[in-house]
């Protein structure tokens, strides 16, 4: 997909992340309350949170896709670790290019400051995904368990 940008989101966005990131709750079948999607929307403006959000945006289309991530410590680097939460792309332009950019243009940023690795976790099933994903990193054998509280 030419004619992409890589940008922060930003508040004149708020209406379209919106849009996306409830398609992408729709696509895991999930269900996430308003009232969290709003408190997640402010975090990611808000500049004394380690949550941020990036969204590619077509001159034709506007924003087609959303990425949100987290920076954390962890115990065995001294360096920042990142862990790419979420990441959507319209499924009208899927495929096009705008999910690699989004992970590319965060891997730029990882090593411009010096992060120790950036991960995420996909369904097992998500083939369309992971056959990117297979091109831009290594999938581990760990295994993920969840306490729900």
């Amino acid at each position: 997909m030419t004619d992409l940008v890589i940008r922060p989101v930003e508040a004149t966005d708020h209406e379209r992340w919106w849009e996306l990131w409830q398609g992408y709750i729709e696509f895991y079948k999930a269900s996430v309350a308003d009232e969290v999607s709003e408190l997640t929307w402010q975090r990611l403006l808000d500049s004394n949170e380690p949550a941020f959000g990036r969204v590619a945006e077509h001159s034709d289309h506007g924003v087609v896709a959303i990425m949100n991530y987290v920076l954390h410590l962890n115990l065995w680097t001294t360096k920042s670790v990142c862990y790419l939460e979420d990441l959507f792309t319209d499924p009208d332009v899927r495929g096009q290019g705008a999910g690699r950019a989004l992970i590319e243009s965060l891997k730029e940023t990882g090593e411009k400051e010096d992060w120790h690795r950036i991960y995420w976790m996909t369904a097992k099933d998500n083939t369309t995904a992971r056959a990117l994903y297979d091109k831009l990193a290594t999938e581990t054998q760990w295994v993920r368990y969840d306490i729900n509280l």
